[in-house]
């Protein structure tokens, strides 16, 4: 081990950095005792780590931070300081919402709220358990498959295509699509979103075009909301619509399926938790979801450009400085959790950050719960016993993502 693998320190802390792209979680124990509130001069940023503090500045109205610069910077752009000035997008072309304001955000999202929200998402049940089904009759022929891509993976990205009315058939090409913006560097841990993402937004265009034509009457709601919104006195063009949608393009199926794996893996390791949880899985599996959502989460921070100054523990943030927010240090911060480090499968948990809060929380909260709990429990009913073959397991240097891009697992016995 290297030093500062065994006893890190606040000056080694750059969320780019390969040893904390290789383990964040000693970094995060450091910054939340000793700078909960620290200020990066090489990217003019400030970085908080404690479950309150994050919750606080997410929660500040009144347009205080936008992701202007993006929500997820790279180091090139962080570099790159405004100096004090900052100023709004343009409208013109429709920049993606999640890097608007008020009332911008709240339209934009409105617009395609309706197939995520709670009475939405339960019809969707017995479809997604169709699919859920159908994977493990073709996977659980093998001894082996990849938990998160070949059982997961694929359930959220058919999910995806029944959303946009995409066939069926192109699961595999949108998997492959939102897998390949986590083929990151390996010594920066970026990736070359701009064309990753002008992909996704081609691939949608085409469907968007296809809905334009058909009249979009809100039958596929999550398109026909934004090709009907007339707020910006003039249709979006289809680009503009599939803007909007990257998010629930590439968050839709990215996340579920690591949690899906690291949260089984964790119940494996422990025989004891998934013995109980095994008991009744309709009544446990929902409680045990939702410590997979604290402790597996992948997303480890956003960030977001103050336009006005403001004090947030402690810290005087001036208007152009970004602000970095930790979900991977909040999820285990032990002001929050009784032993944050342990994977308690029944664990009370009154508040998570995962899906983050204020303004900006996940569109797509219900329906990966919803998700979670179907992928797991089909999982456990129809399989007695199971390993891991770590090994074989990939998890690719990112400072966003650190999860379990390949999670092999080897099925020991049948239910």
């Amino acid at each position: 081990m290297t030093a500062v693998e065994t006893a890190p320190t606040i000056r080694d802390y750059d969320p780019f950095s390969q040893a904390v792209m290789r383990n964040p979680l000693p970094f995060y124990e450091r910054l939340r005792e000793e700078a909960p509130a620290l200020y990066l001069p090489k990217y003019d940023t400030w970085v908080f780590s404690r479950f309150q503090d994050v919750t606080d500045l997410l929660t500040i109205g009144d347009n205080t931070f936008i992701a202007t610069d993006t929500t997820l910077p790279t180091p090139e752009i962080l570099a790159s300081h405004h100096r004090g000035e900052v100023s709004q997008l343009p409208l013109e072309p429709l920049p993606i919402g999640a890097m608007l304001g008020s009332p911008h955000f709240e339209v934009l999202r409105n617009a395609h709220i309706k197939p995520f929200r709670p009475r939405a998402v339960r019809s969707l049940t017995e479809f997604i358990q169709q699919l859920a089904d159908a994977r493990l009759d073709s996977l659980l022929t093998q001894q082996s498959f990849d938990l998160t891509q070949d059982y997961a993976g694929h359930v959220t990205a058919g999910v995806i295509c029944h959303l946009l009315d995409m066939p069926a058939e192109r699961t595999a090409d949108v998997l492959e699509l939102v897998n390949s913006l986590s083929r990151t560097d390996p010594d920066s841990g970026g990736t070359d979103v701009p064309t990753i993402i002008g992909n996704c937004i081609g691939m949608m265009s085409e469907y968007i075009a296809k809905r334009r034509e058909a009249g979009a009457d809100g039958s596929v709601p999550l398109i026909d909301g934004l090709l009907s919104l007339a707020y910006y006195g003039r249709p979006l063009t289809d680009a503009e619509v599939a803007t909007q949608l990257t998010c629930v393009f590439v968050g839709g199926v990215e996340t579920v399926p690591k949690i899906t794996a690291h949260g089984l893996m964790e119940l494996c390791n422990a025989p004891e938790q998934l013995q109980e949880v095994r008991a009744d899985l309709d009544t446990h599996v929902p409680v045990a979801v939702e410590e997979m959502i604290r402790f597996c989460a992948p997303a480890q921070w956003f960030a977001r450009t103050a336009h006005k100054d403001v004090e947030v523990a402690g810290a005087r943030i001036r208007k152009g400085q970004r602000v970095m927010v930790l979900f991977g240090s909040a999820a285990r911060d032990p002001a929050e959790y009784d032993e944050p480090d342990r994977f308690i499968w029944n664990r009370k948990i009154d508040r998570v950050l995962s899906f983050g809060t204020g303004q900006h929380y996940c569109i797509g909260i219900h329906l990966a719960r919803l998700e979670l709990r179907i992928l797991v429990t089909s999982f456990l009913r129809r399989v007695a016993k199971f390993s891991f073959d770590l090994e074989r397991a990939v998890r690719l240097p990112s400072s966003f993502q650190w999860g379990w891009n390949e999670l092999p697992v080897v099925v020991e016995e049948l239910s």
